[in-house]
């Protein structure tokens, strides 16, 4: 069975927010709720949120996450390590970034990660990546050959390692980890357009 997949790109710094769903169900997971919780409802449509997925704890991959899950529900997954930065705007980039010293909304809750997560019929495995926050996960669905890759691998890029739990060295070791996948992974990225793993692994020398 295919699945569908719908980018939503959120907020002023254009995040990608993804609604995933195998065809023919009428419930799915999103992942990374950016910060336009009235326009991820307005592309939910009569879907069923089943769960929201982070990638990582950065404030534009969760400002809509407390009014989805008043609105629907929805549980929120997030690695362990980043759990600290979702109320915490001097961990999760809204102080140094967009100067907003309290978080909107209200505050969430999260639970988090197992080395796989069961969603609206799908099992996402959930890979670490730390580099670009101490808890960034990758989420990878291998029968379908896709993977979402937060802010860790971007087309023609990665994510910035100067913000709270960046690692420079950590990213060089989750970009080796993620080209160990199967070239033809396709990657939804957190910021920009998709790309594939064969793609990315030839613009690198590890």
């Amino acid at each position: 069975m295919s699945i569908e997949i719908k980018t939503v790109r959120c907020g002023d710094i254009m995040e990608n927010a993804y609604l995933v769903a195998l065809e023919g169900r009428d419930d799915c997971a999103l992942i990374d709720p950016g910060d336009d919780a009235a326009k991820l409802k307005r592309a939910l449509g009569d879907r069923r949120l089943s769960a929201m997925l982070l990638t990582h704890g950065h404030f534009d991959h969760i400002l809509g996450a407390g009014a989805l899950t008043e609105a629907t529900g929805a549980p929120l997954y997030v690695a362990e390590a980043d759990a600290e930065m979702l109320n915490d705007p001097a961990l999760n980039g809204l102080e140094s970034l967009i100067g907003g010293s309290d978080m909107p909304g209200p505050r969430l809750a999260a639970r988090v990660y197992d080395e796989e997560v069961s969603v609206a019929g799908m099992a996402f495995e959930v890979i670490p990546t730390p580099g670009h926050s101490k808890g960034s996960v990758c989420l990878y669905l291998p029968d379908e050959g896709v993977l979402f890759s937060g802010d860790t691998l971007f087309r023609a890029g990665f994510g910035r390692m100067d913000l709270y739990g960046g690692s420079p060295m950590q990213m060089r070791d989750s970009l080796k980890r993620l080209f160990t996948l199967p070239p033809e992974t396709r990657v939804y990225p957190g910021h920009g357009e998709p790309t594939t793993i064969g793609e990315e692994r030839s613009r690198y020398r590890l």
